[in-house]
């Protein structure tokens, strides 16, 4: 009696048996595997035959597609005492990079819930001002000589390990410009990828995918391996450390508007593609077929991770139709969204997902309006949005406003935060919490106030907030 597999069937086999094998004692929850165009999560296409139907009446498939953001500070910290002091948070004016995490973990099922399956972590980080000329600050996880720093890998596996839970997919990069000088030598970068690979594979991770560096193409890297001529040679390299059997999937990125060159078109096992610049939305669906025209060129996943043109071009904004999101979506390619504060931004805690300190939360209208055209996209029904009004007398009561009433959804605690302590807690959403016993505690300095709702929807425990508002009664404060 023979049995007939399937291609598929073959494929997820080939992919899951090393990893039942080779890590018997580590119980993992999540599988990412790559076939053909598209990415699978434990042997079932991302998005699983969904398909997306706009206003126009198309309809366009994104069975298999990746839709992520760029959330590289994670694990962000910096060794450079002379420039730490700046990323203090704002209510306990002190820098705290478990804080960062730890409030990145609890925003990640929030980010699930609006159908996110993604996201980019780097272990360099990325320009805590979005876009940056010097990098005097010391955020990386490797040491000159290509050794892993424990302390930021700790924190990688606190995010990995919650990533594997909630079934998502992490893209980790491992080198940024203007860090990459802290490594000495092309040998330590090649020291520092065995390093970061051999630490994935040991801990059993099965959720990610690796992207070598961000933008090859930028001038502003040191080491002549990290540049487009040369990182395939660090793509292969990466590809070829296995366990049992079970390498991981790896490409690498150029900057906004760039098609990859052949040589990583050919090494990578998905193509990244950025459409930072990229004003015109048609030039996003021109890129992806000029990669899928290329002679090196087979089928594999295409993916976008690193976009910040709808919220930056006025012309584009988030509606279903005319901007690089849906351009990516009808060229099926996945699409990544990067947001960052603007210089005039600069004191907007809430704005900005690569702006140190970070609000994880979806805590301005454009993360909402993103996460929104994200969930309309892939059918996903998101989380409700709350909103706080400050009496006008001061001190006095503060209302709750919730934007709607999500199926099912069973409320475990509702918290009022002052200056990042809680100072009320209620076992349901109240209308209007009194405020009467703040003012001699907080109102008389600076102070910062949210609400946080811990909930839970169809077994999934979900936190969302406010957003985190400064000063709301005048003229406490300044």
């Amino acid at each position: 009696m023979k049995i007939k597999l399937s291609l598929f069937n073959l494929c997820l086999l080939a992919y899951l048996v090393p990893t039942l094998q080779g890590f018997s004692q580590i119980q993992r929850k999540t599988a990412v595997s790559i076939i053909d165009e598209k990415f699978y999560i434990n042997g079932k296409p991302t998005y699983e035959n969904k398909v997306w139907s706009n206003s126009d009446g198309k309809e366009y498939s994104i069975d298999g597609l990746l839709f992520n953001a760029r959330m590289v500070q994670g694990i962000f910290d910096d060794l450079n005492e002379k420039t730490k002091g700046q990323w203090a948070y704002p209510d306990t004016r002190e820098w705290d990079p478990d804080r960062n995490t730890d409030e990145f973990i609890q925003a990640m099922p929030a980010w699930k819930a609006h159908g996110l399956k993604g996201f980019t972590l780097n272990l360099q980080g990325g320009c805590p001002f979005g876009y940056c000329n010097d990098f005097p600050w010391d955020n990386s996880a490797f040491n000159p000589d290509g050794t892993l720093r424990n302390s930021f890998m700790e924190r990688t596996a606190r995010i990995l390990d919650s990533a594997d839970d909630l079934e998502m997919v992490v893209i980790l990069g491992l080198f940024y410009f203007g860090e990459d000088q802290n490594l000495t030598d092309d040998n330590a970068v090649r020291n520092a990828v065995k390093h970061a690979i051999n630490w994935v594979l040991d801990k059993g991770y099965t959720n990610v995918i690796i992207e070598i560096n961000n933008e090859c193409s930028v001038a502003a890297y040191d080491h002549e391996i990290l540049k487009c001529e040369r990182v395939h040679e660090l793509i292969h390299l990466a590809k070829s450390i296995q366990r049992e059997g079970r390498s991981l999937y790896v490409s690498t990125s150029l900057a906004g508007g760039h098609v990859p060159t052949d040589n990583i078109v050919a090494a990578s096992d998905f193509i990244l593609i950025h459409g930072n610049g990229v004003q015109d939305q048609k030039r996003i669906t021109e890129i992806s077929e000029e990669i899928r025209r290329k002679n090196v060129y087979s089928p594999k996943p295409l993916v976008n991770n690193e976009d910040d043109i709808p919220w930056r071009n006025p012309d584009q904004g988030w509606e279903e139709k005319g901007n690089n999101f849906v351009a990516s979506v009808q060229s099926y390619t996945g699409w990544g969204f990067f947001d960052f504060r603007l210089p005039e931004e600069n004191e907007l805690y809430n704005q900005g997902y690569q702006s140190i300190p970070v609000n994880w939360q979806l805590s301005s209208e454009r993360k909402r309006d993103f996460f929104e055209l994200l969930a309309k996209i892939t059918g996903y029904e998101g989380t409700p949005k709350l909103e706080l009004k400050f009496s006008k007398e001061i001190g006095k009561s503060i209302g709750v406003e919730i934007d709607k009433a999500v199926t099912d959804l069973v409320v475990q605690r509702f918290e009022l935060i002052i200056n990042n302590k809680v100072v009320a807690a209620f076992s349901e959403i109240p209308k209007n919490i009194p405020t009467n016993t703040l003012e001699k505690e907080f109102l008389p300095s600076t102070h910062w106030v949210k609400v946080r709702l811990l909930y839970s929807l169809k077994g999934q425990k979900i936190t969302v907030e406010s957003p985190y508002y400064k000063n709301p009664w005048w003229p406490y404060g300044g």
